[in-house]
């Protein structure tokens, strides 16, 4: 029961000790976690400087865009007589730029076969996206093409007329031809009139007549009319996509001095070291000196009365526990006394107030129920 009271006790003053001497190291708890104790990947390059006094190694990487940079965090490693430390990671992205050649046919409805017309319809260059590529293209004049997307009959009529004049003795309409040949028809007589041209002498009587006579006919052709014109160009021109090509990732380690020992931290001096033993050794005599303190507070004192010296002379010392105190006197032999004074001290003897103290005599059990007291110490006597 003591040890393990003494264990509890000590438990809080050893975490005490732990805090101070991280205090006085002063040193940086920073962890790296790599897939092992050294990194994987193989730096291009590798340059040790020296900025302000301070040691500095860059380790440069060239990984691909979707590589994940904490991987090449190292834990704190030695090199050329200094220990390093991470410090940062310093990230570039480099860019690679692809071209490609594209072309694309951008149709239209249109109101003319005239290329005049048509040709006001498309811009000088239009945008064009492809696979992640874009650009302007540029109209291909030469490229441009109407055609027809419909068409439909159309009836047109040709009328043929011919007027001729006859001199005839009489005015009969079957001198007069019902037809005439023009222009490879033969055209009908569609309409007649009669004029005179001379009268009988000293007569109203006409001696000749002239006809008129009028041949007309009307032929009709057949002709396919467009209904709709679709006019078509070619656009060509370069396009270009722009992605990542790999990053460039330079990691930064801080160097230092080598440690004063293979397990210390680089950065922990002689007189740290001094100064957390000295801590140390305070915290241990303390610790020493409060369960001394402890013992003799809860030791009691068992007294027999010398007849030939005529004083109480100590007979055993006993710990005695709080939560169970006990005495016992069967221990003692040698004695013929059978009285005994049992001595407290105040403090013990004020935890105690109103407990039952069993007193094992090693033949009938006693006990003894601690009363108030005033006093530095209480004192009370056993019978056997």
């Amino acid at each position: 029961m003591m040890k393990k009271r003494l264990r509890w006790l000590m438990m809080p003053l050893l975490a005490a000790l732990l805090v101070s001497a991280a205090g006085a190291a002063e040193v940086d708890t920073e962890q790296v976690l790599l897939d092992g104790d050294k990194a994987i990947f193989t730096p291009v390059s590798v340059e040790p400087i020296e900025i302000n006094g301070v040691p500095t190694l860059s380790k440069t990487y060239e990984m691909p865009p979707d590589f994940d940079p904490a991987a090449l965090k190292e834990q704190p490693f030695e090199q050329d007589g200094y220990w390093y430390r991470y410090e940062r990671i310093d990230k570039t992205v480099h860019h690679k730029t692809e071209t490609q050649d594209a072309e694309d046919t951008v149709t239209l409805d249109a109101s003319s076969a005239d290329l005049s017309v048509v040709i006001d319809k498309f811009p000088v260059t239009k945008s064009y996206t492809k696979d992640g590529y874009i650009g302007d293209l540029t109209l291909d004049l030469q490229s441009i093409k109407v055609e027809t997307t419909g068409y439909k009959t159309v009836t047109d009529s040709h009328p043929h007329s011919v007027t001729k004049t006859y001199e005839l003795p009489y005015n009969d309409r079957s001198l007069v031809p019902e037809s005439v040949q023009a222009d490879g028809l033969s055209l009908p007589r569609t309409s007649l009139s009669w004029s005179p041209t001379a009268n009988i002498s000293d007569s109203d009587v006409p001696d000749a007549w002239t006809a008129t006579a009028v041949y007309s006919k009307t032929t009709y052709t057949n002709r396919q009319v467009a209904t709709g014109y679709r006019a078509s160009a070619v656009y060509r021109g370069t396009l270009s996509k722009t992605s990542v090509d790999h990053v460039t990732y330079t990691v930064t380690y801080i160097g230092s001095k080598l440690p004063i020992l293979p397990f210390l931290d680089p950065d922990v001096t002689i007189s740290q070291i001094m100064i957390v033993c000295g801590a140390a050794a305070l915290l241990l005599l303390l610790l020493i000196l409060w369960v001394i303190r402890y013992i003799l507070w809860h030791t009691a004192r068992v007294y027999v009365y010398n007849e030939e010296r005529r004083i109480h002379d100590v007979v055993s010392r006993q710990f005695v526990r709080v939560r169970t105190p006990r005495i016992r006197l069967s221990a003692l032999q040698g004695h013929a006394e059978t009285e005994y004074t049992v001595i407290l001290r105040r403090k013990l003897a004020k935890r105690l107030i109103g407990r039952d103290i069993a007193i094992e005599t090693g033949g009938e059990a006693q006990h003894h129920v601690v009363e108030a007291f005033v006093g530095s110490d209480y004192a009370f006597g056993v019978r056997i």
